[in-house]
């Protein structure tokens, strides 16, 4: 087959080998630490103190002797409080203004911004101490953990990642460039160009993010031995997919002439770069056109036989995209869920093929603590280590990071699923702030998200029928409701009920998931019935475009679905 310029050779052939052993051994490293995950936690702590006591920050709470300390988690617990964003915000903004050593040593290179699919983004200074410690899991530890889920197979199986290298758009006031977490760990990668990804790097700089798409999509399409896809939720690979069969004929086009559609968004040198990585292929264009005139149900596999393993998020609020990537992506490929993180740093890591929603905490990426779910709303709230958590309970992380994030609240609800080691096992429960509580009842995006799967069993086209939804809390009426926008598949559609008989329904399965919804709203009248309403195939995909639009590119890797809409904006999007 024949491989396009930049796969043909590369000196960065010369490092896979190295690259292949030192991530197998820091996965073995990883692993034994497992065993000692308190001490290694604590360790984690006592370098980010000494590396950042002579900043303003660490001087000012006596980071020097905390780092001598015999007893520093309890010490350190005394010296700091708990906090917020708000907490930290003057200290940021300090740095963002040019301020160096104020939160850890000299400048950050980059700040970062985060998706503020929840709330209003936020900047974050992002320097390269925690920027190397979020690509030992994603470059070494993930690879590793992936490769042994699959056997041992080549860690350079031909790839195609959907992501884009969001260039730094605008400038702090103190001139430091702003941009993304993902795009700038993207960035340092496409630098090395690695041979096995079946696109040209020059796609990651890509201005335009439709375009983007479609090249990520033409490029996949001309490897027919492509092994392996990438994303980060399981929902940008079903919107990848949908975006394959609309523009199906002009991929289909571009692969047989060798060319760049004229109605691509890209500019004069863009077009220049990547044309020189194509050529003819129509028979390779009659297999993807053959492959595409089937129908939806393995349609991955017959484009790509060998496809082996899809690389997403796929729990949480994506397991409503899931069964439709099951559908697409045929019997074949494992799914594998990488790491847990947030625009403050890494979190956790997938390393359980069986259980893709656990992940181990991640060891080294900071220093946490968590605050029991009983006290999440108290002042004070009490910090446990993460040798004191129970299974079975929820818990809100707090962490200090290599990036001037001291005892930082996380936002996200975990649950913990046991130990590894005497290492907890994590797993997404719900996002603080992200919670709809009109009279008390407290519904979480998990109360929703299991609703939702209740209701699509029960509907025509199965668990496969519903392919994304949100909630917004209707307040302009007495009583107060919920109105949520389901957008069907569009072979499921023509067989649903009317909307009455599923709002009826799936008002039921969310007394069931949580109860304080029946008790607390609807058996006393406080809480009318919900509403149910039916959206167009794609009209999530336009609500997404829409706030990458806003988020002016920086986050564009990051964004996803609302669940729980906060903006009339976005239900004016849906309702259009």
């Amino acid at each position: 087959m024949r491989r396009p310029r930049h796969q043909r050779w590369s000196p960065v052939r010369l490092f896979i080998p190295a690259w292949r052993g030192l991530a197998r051994r820091s996965l073995k490293r990883f692993r034994a630490d497992l065993a000692e995950g308190p001490e290694r936690n604590t360790a984690a702590l006592r370098s980010i103190l000494q590396r950042c006591a002579r900043s303003e920050f660490g001087r000012q709470h006596d980071f020097a002797a905390l780092a001598r300390s015999r007893s520093l988690e309890h010490d350190w617990r005394s010296a700091v409080p708990v906090t917020d964003y708000a907490g930290l915000r003057d200290w940021i903004t300090r740095v963002a203004a040019g301020e160096a050593d104020v939160l850890f040593p000299g400048l950050p290179p980059l700040f970062v911004s985060s998706s503020g699919t929840t709330d209003d983004p936020k900047l974050f200074p992002l320097t390269r101490r925690q920027q190397n410690q979020a690509l030992r899991f994603i470059a070494l530890l993930t690879p590793a953990v992936r490769a042994g889920m699959l056997g041992g197979e080549d860690f350079s199986m031909p790839t195609s990642t959907l992501m884009v290298a969001s260039r730094p758009g605008q400038s702090t006031p103190g001139g430091i460039p702003t941009g993304n977490p993902s795009g700038a760990g993207i960035r340092r990668i496409s630098a090395l160009a690695p041979p096995f990804w079946v696109f040209p790097p020059a796609v990651l700089g890509v201005r335009d993010y439709p375009a983007a798409l479609y090249l990520h999509a033409l490029f996949a399409l001309r490897a027919a031995d492509l092994a392996c896809i990438e994303a980060i939720y399981s929902s940008h690979v079903v919107s990848w997919m949908a975006l394959i069969g609309r523009e199906s004929g002009r991929l289909v086009e571009d692969i047989a002439s060798g060319t760049l559609d004229s109605q691509l968004a890209l500019d004069h040198r863009e077009r220049r770069q990547l044309q020189r990585y194509l050529w003819p292929d129509r028979a390779r264009a009659r297999a993807v056109a053959a492959a595409l005139d089937g129908s939806p149900e393995g349609l991955m596999q017959r484009l790509w036989p060998g496809l082996k393993v899809l690389s997403c998020v796929i729990t949480g609020a994506f397991a409503a995209s899931l069964p439709r990537l099951r559908e697409l992506a045929g019997p074949g490929p494992l799914f594998y869920t990488t790491c847990f993180g947030a625009t403050e740093g890494m979190i956790g890591i997938n390393i359980d093929a069986e259980r893709p929603e656990h992940y181990v905490l991640a060891l080294g990426a900071g220093h946490f603590e968590f605050l029991p779910e009983d006290e999440l709303d108290s002042a004070r709230p009490r910090a446990l280590g993460p040798e004191a958590l129970s299974p079975g309970e929820c818990y809100e992380p707090v962490m200090t990071t290599h990036a001037g994030l001291y005892r930082y609240r996380t936002g996200d609800v975990l649950r913990c699923e046991g130990m590894a080691g005497r290492t907890p096992v994590l797993s997404f429960a719900w996002r603080r702030g992200n919670v709809v509580d009109l009279v008390g009842e407290k519904t979480t995006e998990a109360h929703l998200s299991r609703a939702i799967a209740a209701l699509a069993e029960s509907l025509p086209g199965g668990a496969g029928g519903i392919t994304d939804y949100a909630l917004w809390p209707d307040l302009e009426r007495v009583p107060c409701r919920y109105v949520v926008y389901l957008e069907p598949s569009g072979a499921a559609l023509a067989r649903w009920p009317g909307t009455d008989t599923i709002a009826h329904r799936l008002d039921a399965h969310l007394a069931t998931a949580n109860p304080a919804y029946r008790t607390l709203g609807r058996a006393n009248g406080r809480l009318d019935q919900l509403q149910v309403r039916v959206v167009p195939a794609g009209r999530f995909d336009q609500l997404l475009g829409q706030l990458r639009e806003r988020s002016d590119g920086t986050s564009a890797n990051q964004v996803k679905v609302p669940r729980i809409l906060r903006q009339a904006s976005l239900r004016d999007a849906l309702e259009a």
